[in-house]
Order: C-alpha cells, then structure tokens, then sequence
C-alpha cells in the first residue's frame, strides 16, 4: 500500500508540472487524427490508467487466497452446488479457494455457537439471521456496507434492512421467508360462484370485503360440507398468522425497542372480532379452539376449505403442485392474496420469520480473507441460478428483483414472483426471531385465544391478559 501511495504522489506532481509547462497538448488518436487535450485530461486519463491497475492489483491479491465457508443444506444437492459449482466459479474468476464443509441441522447450531464462543468461526458463514444476528452483535462480524452498495440494485427495496443491526451491515439476505397471505383455492372459488368477490389486485380488501367471500362461499357450498377456511389454536405453531393479522389491522405487537408489548386495544380487538365473527356464523368448521394449524390440510387437500392462511403462499403453492403430480391430491388451481385490513385501503403488514443469508466472521482480521469472502457473496447472488435453485426447492421467496423461476407452471412461476415482491414490501422480519425470550412468550398468547374461540373472555379481557403474561416474560429475561 505504501508503494501505491508514493506511485499517486509521483503522478499528481508530475502532472502539476505539465500543468505549468503547458495548458494543452496536441497528440494523434488511434485513426492518425489530430486532437488536442488539455493538461488536465492527461491527468485524469494517468489517474483512471492508475485506478485500473491497482484494482486489478487488489483482486489479483486474493489469487490463492483460502476461504473457510460453513453452511446447513438448504436442500438436497445444495452441498454441491456450493462445494463443486460455487468454489469453481470464485476460483475461475478471482483464484479464491473456497473450503466448504456442510453442517448438519441437529449439531450444526451447536457447534456454530461454540465457535462464536471459542474463536473458531469459519470466514464465510450460510444460516437463518435468527443465528446470526447475535453474531453481529457481538462484534463478531465484518461490516458488509461496500458489498451491499455493489448488490442494491439487483435486489428489492427494503431487503438489506433485514440485514442491518446497531447500524452494521453484518448479514446479506439470499432469500427471505415469504410474509403469511392467504391461499386461496380459486378452482372452487369459481365452481362456488365467488371468484369475482376476491381483490383484482389481490392486495387490498376490508373486512368487510373479506366476510363477503367467506359468508358466500359458506353459503355455496354448505351443501357439499365446504367452509371458507378453518381457524385453528390448538398449538403455539402457525401464531404468526395472527399476529400478522393484527399488524395488518393497525396495532403493533411489541414497542419499537422490544422491552415491552404495544398492542392498541382498539384495533386488536376488531381483528379478533373478525375471527370470533366467522366462528359465530359457522364459516369454519367448530373446534377451532382445539384444532391445531396441521390438522386442517385434510379439509384443504380434499377442497372443503376456500382458503387457509396456515402457510406461506409461494411454499403452499408448490406444496400444493408437488401433491397434484404424485397423484396424490385432485387437481386444483390457487392464488395468492394478502391479508385484509379494516378499511381495505391500507397496505397487509406481516410477519415473516427469518431469513437465509450471509455472514463473515472478522477473526483475526485478515483483509485478504475477508474480501475473498465478500467477492463469494458476490457471485453467489449476481450468478442467477443458484438463487432460482434455492427458490425452487425451499418454496421461499427471492430477493433478486429480475429473477425469473421456473416451478414448471406458469401460473405458479408468475404468483412466487408476485409473493417475492409483496414479501419485499409488506413483510416484517424486525420481530420474533432475535428475542431471547420470543418461545416463552408465543406460550402466552394460544391461551388467551382459546379462552376467546370458546366464548370465556372478551377480546378486551384476552388483550388485558395477554400483554400481562407477554411482560412479565419480557422483563424476567431482560433483568437476567
């Protein structure tokens, strides 16, 4: 470096004295034509010549340069995708030794803790942001600014927010778990007579709008044994589908610094009023209060429900596919719509919980390693097909804006770009995955519903006992 900077220093001078012989200069082009420049046109095209070279000096500097990367399989194949495609391409375009070794899912969290522990993290590490996070904390990662300045525009709006924490650019998404929709079952919708009740947008609806739908397909279809959807509280799981219920409706969850709960009793309320509305008017099977999340795919597999919002849209999409080729399930057609919110002019706010991306560990500091490491992050997202791999096979949404991916229908290729784009712009991944306490207190909330699907409390009384259970779970851990 210090010989780059006496090599600049060297240049400006010279130039300063061109400058003073001189102020223009009259040389020939490439074609024999005579052009003059100015003295100052020299310097810059010198200073452009000189940037050029000492670029490629930099990259030429990670030529061999090893590169430690961990990861958990985020599919079957995706070890060699990583191991074999991955490491060739960065050793082909940088001379970068990329040494992979694959986690498992049982012990590959543990081990990834104990060397955040101990100092014997990997350079390049692939995970959720929910293990990550507390390394970013931690100080433990490099600040990822400049690659994040290189990928902004390959990727959607908002995206790398998700990977900010205390003002660090630590983590680079690759992909995001898509926000809770609701899918709908647009075959029956129309054998039912109900299609043109749903938003032409597919984005916007009220309540009101909403329980139009669910009462006319109930209406429809009663003779058939069919619902508008089921409700479920048996268990803690698929909660974000409710929470992201009242987000959309207007009142938050926690306070902006997570030290506490922030529900508007008002808005809360009308959205649990929603639900306890469609159990009163029977528009879902009875025993909501005790059905848990999965028990209800037989009634959707077997097209007795128009809708569910147990899933992701995208996941329940090709879910939905996978089942219709192995002869498994009747064919039917779905479609993606968002959740409703009171007035049906507001955009859906939802939950998604977490995120696959990129970290780099600083360890010693090593400059070479971790722009090697960096120019990994790179081609992983520039080299379009391993994010369209990684979108085929996990259901979940890309980051990429101009991805394209091919489910093997086009109606599905269409609503999973649809559902990326909504993900990127209504989706909240600020909640429920770095609190230390977020398990405790899901247990807080399930019992409060059930007390309300049976008709023991009032959604002001659930709302009451529900931020006193959440609190006092806060701040037990917060005083730990």
């Amino acid at each position: 470096m210090k010989k780059k900077g006496k090599r600049v220093l060297a240049i400006l001078l010279a130039a300063m004295m061109m400058t003073a012989c001189a102020s223009n200069k009259e040389v020939q082009n490439d074609t024999g034509k005579t052009i003059v420049t100015s003295s100052e046109t020299q310097t810059e095209n010198i200073l452009h010549e000189d940037k050029e070279q000492n670029t490629d000096e930099e990259e030429a500097d990670l030529m061999g340069t090893e590169v430690t990367f961990w990861y958990m399989p985020l599919y079957e194949g995706f070890d060699e995708k990583m191991s074999q495609d991955l490491a060739q391409e960065v050793k082909e375009k940088y001379g970068i030794i990329l040494n992979t070794e694959v986690l498992t899912w049982d012990a590959g969290p543990e081990k990834v803790t104990v060397a955040m522990a101990t100092g014997a993290t990997p350079d390049l590490y692939l995970d959720t942001y929910s293990r990550i996070a507390p390394a970013i904390g931690g100080g433990l990662s490099a600040d990822l600014s400049d690659t994040a300045d290189a990928l902004k525009d390959l990727l959607y709006d908002g995206v790398l927010g998700t990977g900010k924490l205390n003002g660090i650019q630590g983590y680079i998404p690759i992909n995001l778990s898509q926000g809770y929709n609701i899918t709908v079952n647009v075959s029956l919708a129309r054998e039912l007579g109900v299609y043109d009740l749903l938003p032409e947008d597919k984005i916007h609806w009220s309540y009101d709008e909403f329980l139009e739908f669910c009462r006319a397909a109930r209406e429809n279809g009663k003779d058939k044994n069919i619902y508008a959807t089921q409700l479920f509280a048996g268990s803690k799981s698929s909660d974000a589908v409710y929470y992201s219920f009242m987000m959309s409706g207007g009142s938050d969850i926690l306070n902006a610094d997570h030290t506490g709960m922030a529900i508007n009793e008002e808005k809360a309320s009308d959205t649990l009023t929603l639900f306890k509305t469609m159990i009163e008017e029977e528009l879902v099977p009875s025993g909501a209060a005790t059905t848990v999340d999965n028990d209800i795919r037989p009634n959707w597999y077997s097209q007795k429900l128009a809708c569910m919002f147990v899933s992701t849209g995208t996941g329940e999409a090709v879910n939905v596919k996978k089942q219709i080729d192995s002869g498994d399930i009747e064919p039917f057609d779905v479609d993606i719509y968002e959740i409703p919110t009171p007035d049906g002019k507001a955009d859906p706010h939802v939950m998604s919980w977490g995120s696959t991306g990129f970290t780099i560990f600083k360890n010693a500091g090593d400059n070479a390693k971790i722009e090697a490491s960096k120019k990994v992050i790179e081609t992983f997202l520039e080299n379009q097909s391993y994010s369209q791999e990684v979108c085929v096979q996990t259901g979940n949404s890309t980051v990429l804006k101009d991805l394209d991916v091919d489910y093997g229908d086009d109606k599905l290729n269409e609503q999973a770009k649809r559902a990326a784009a909504s993900t990127a712009e209504y989706a909240d991944s600020s909640i429920g995955v770095l609190e230390s306490w977020w398990s405790d207190f899901r247990e807080t909330f399930y019992v409060q519903l059930q007390s309300y699907y049976t008709g023991e409390k009032s959604a002001e009384q659930v709302i009451k006992d529900w931020e006193a259970a959440g609190n006092e779970v806060i701040a037990k851990s917060l005083q730990q």
